[in-house]
């Protein structure tokens, strides 16, 4: 097809078509210009045949101009002419296309101020370059925190969709990771990182996702058919890729708030739970002191300071008739819920099955086949259980696995109590225990506790021990049990110092009054 440029030229109603009109009447008859098939377009032959000059536009023939004289100087104006009206086309057409990228990439950045979702960045991000670089396959892939390695958050296309669809580029996408610079590979197959994986590339563009200085991911399109991406197109990457950074970023720092927002909700959430698991426990242990105000025989107190929100600790006393009273102390095994849950089931069974009035052996054995039947893995209780004989002050008691507690005799000497019972409760269906009991004589007392005492640690990590509560209880000569045991307490909190409380401290102090 013939360029109509120069055609055009001539024809248009424009300052040039003007003025090359004029300059051809000036010169008169026997001026003319000629299409390249030497049509007439402008002025006549008149001045019979004459030297043709050619008018071109970069080495291609436009035209001729014949005539006199001045044919060759009108052939130059209009070559000259015709490129700049060539060039003139050349840049509208270029600032109409600049202007349609800019409308694009406005578009966009509107589009992404208006989501605060990472899938819907990234797709949105791929959307916009497809309309404006030319691909067949394309992913933008953000670094994954574990690996490292970087990771398909939005596709299209098949080459990246595939568990493989990477693999090829990997070398690429190392590169431009590394150097936080954008590449263009417009010969796959001359590169040296192609690996050949069944997918087709031929060429690539591909540009990092960074936020200040540091890369967070990639853009990558691909096409399968040759094509031959240029540095303006690698520029447009890069400008989406400028926004799609700081658009991804912001969604991040979203959906951490949210996440934290949620974790808030959970963990006040979890606290309260916590706080009414922890009254619930409260509750179920005995807390209004004296407990039998009406009995002069004995006298009982307690105290409990869990570890944690709840505890594995737990105590209890009550009467199993009129002349005998049953107590209990005993540590489950571990901290937290999962020991108060065990807990609360320990304290009812034995509960339930010392009111039947047998012995303390026969109880724990009976407990113990319970709680090992149910089989709760890696769970099990050190317990502590007596009967006291109010009318005679002998007590009987079986020890299983619990620390031994000391007699307070009336006349201030403190001894521990021999170890008589068994293993811990909860492990073997088989076990069995054996009786121990000893006579209180009036005056005469019982301090229990759990490991939480003996096993409180300074800042230095030395434990208090029973070489520190012996001597402690041996002051307590003629003290309450109330103040008994807040004088035990009271050590153990001096001893640790700023130490925080590794376990529960519990105590039950008894008194045989006659």
């Amino acid at each position: 097809m013939l360029n109509p440029a120069l055609r055009n030229l001539i024809r248009k109603r424009r300052d040039s078509a003007s003025a090359v009109s004029a300059l051809v009447g000036a010169f008169g008859a026997g001026l003319a210009v000629e299409g390249p098939g030497g049509e007439l377009l402008l002025g006549d032959h008149g001045g019979g045949p004459g030297p043709r000059w050619p008018v071109t536009l970069e080495g291609e023939q436009l035209g001729w101009v014949s005539g006199g004289d001045q044919a060759e100087a009108v052939a130059s104006l209009l070559s000259h002419l015709v490129a700049l009206e060539a060039e003139r086309k050349t840049l509208a057409s270029e600032v109409l296309h600049l202007y349609r990228e800019v409308n694009l990439i406005y578009s966009f950045s509107e589009k992404l101020a208006s989501t605060l979702e990472l899938d819907t960045v990234a797709g949105l991000t791929l959307e916009q370059a497809r309309h404006l670089i030319a691909a067949t396959d394309g992913a933008v892939m953000l670094l994954d925190e574990a690996s490292g390695r970087p990771r398909p958050v939005a596709t299209f296309g098949a080459v990246y969709s595939s568990a493989a669809g990477g693999s090829w580029a990997e070398g690429v996408f190392a590169a431009i990771l590394a150097s936080g610079q954008g590449e263009i590979v417009n010969d796959a197959e001359a590169d040296p990182r192609h690996v050949r994986n069944g997918h087709a590339i031929a060429s690539l563009i591909c540009t990092p996702l960074k936020v200040g200085e540091r890369v967070t991911g990639l853009i990558a399109l691909s096409s399968s058919t040759p094509v031959t991406y240029a540095a303006a197109e690698l520029k447009l990457v890069n400008t989406l890729a400028l926004q799609t950074a700081s658009a991804i970023e912001n969604a991040r720092l979203f959906e951490r708030t949210v996440q934290a927002a949620r974790d808030r909700e959970r963990l006040a959430a979890l606290h309260k739970e916590l706080e009414v698991a922890s009254q619930i426990q409260r509750a179920i242990v005995p807390s209004r002191f004296p407990p039998f105000p009406d009995r002069l025989e004995f006298a009982v107190h307690a105290s409990m300071t869990p570890a944690k929100v709840v505890g594995g600790d737990f105590f209890d006393f009550f009467l199993i008739d009129a002349d005998r009273l049953g107590f209990v102390i005993a540590d489950v095994s571990g901290k937290g819920v999962p020991s108060a849950l065990f807990m609360a089931v320990c304290r009812t069974l034995i509960k339930a099955t010392a009111l039947a009035g047998g012995p303390p052996e026969a109880c724990l054995e009976q407990v113990n086949r319970v709680l090992a039947s149910e089989g709760v893995v890696s769970m099990y209780v050190t317990v502590f259980y007596g009967v006291l004989n109010t009318r005679d002050g002998h007590l009987a008691y079986c020890n299983a696995g619990h620390n031994p507690p000391y007699v307070l005799r009336a006349d201030g000497s403190v001894e521990p109590l021999a170890q008589v019972g068994g293993m811990v409760v909860g492990l073997f269906e088989l076990a069995s225990y054996d009786p121990g009991s000893i006579v209180l004589r009036p005056g005469d007392g019982l301090f229990m506790y759990t490991d939480g005492v003996t096993e409180a640690t300074d800042v230095a990590g030395e434990e208090f021990t029973t070489a520190r509560l012996a001597p402690c209880l041996a002051e307590c000569r003629g003290l309450s049990l109330e103040e008994v045991i807040g004088k035990v307490g009271a050590a153990v909190t001096v001893f640790a110092g700023e130490a925080p409380q590794a376990d529960d401290i519990t105590m039950l102090a008894l008194r045989y009054l006659g």
